[in-house]
């Protein structure tokens, strides 16, 4: 997935995009490992604008996906609707060869570019990346897992003994409610 600089005609582009898992080698990694598996087509939109050399792209990603809850494990769709910035700079010649320098602040969050020609497969590759929840949940009042039995506790009730876990800074709890 690449741009070339000629296409941005008059400093503004627009573009849509319809990709599929296997376009991102990383995506496909993680489909193939089961954490998570695309249903259907990714979609992009992509807004550049120019200004002199640097390039602003905001960006919007829509995909439907399976997804494992990190509570209950049961899988679930997730609807991926999420909005996205980056900026492109012209790639400097190196200053030194050292492996490893300190970034400055404005340095930051810039994707390098060369030869009049942006490559966006590994940037967008990191939105998508990124825009997935670490800790899926099914629904926000997920009941979980039972910890003595593993039965779910959104579609059973189990008659478990709960054990009151005993922490040594319950009494800090007890403190603050006497202050209020």
């Amino acid at each position: 997935m690449q741009l070339e600089l000629k296409h941005i005609k008059g400093g503004q582009l627009e573009q849509d995009y319809t990709c599929a898992v296997g376009d991102f080698p990383e995506l496909q990694e993680l489909a193939d490992t089961g954490d998570s598996a695309y249903r259907g087509p990714i979609r992009l939109h992509l807004s550049f604008a120019q200004s002199g050399r640097m390039i602003d792209v905001a960006g919007h990603i829509r995909a439907l996906l399976d997804l494992t809850c990190g509570s209950c494990l049961g899988t679930f769709e997730y609807e991926l609707a999420e909005d996205f910035t980056l900026t492109f700079v012209p790639e400097g010649e190196p200053a030194d060869l050292a492996l490893e320098q300190e970034l400055e602040s404005d340095e930051l969050g810039k994707v390098p570019y060369r030869d009049d020609r942006l490559e966006l497969l590994v940037p967008v590759q990191e939105q998508l990346l990124l825009a997935v929840p670490m800790h899926p949940l099914c629904s926000p009042d997920c009941q979980g897992l039972c910890p003595v039995c593993g039965g779910d506790l959104n579609t059973t009730r189990c008659r478990c003994e709960q054990k009151v876990f005993n922490s040594k800074f319950g009494v800090l709890a007890q403190l603050k409610g006497k202050a209020d």
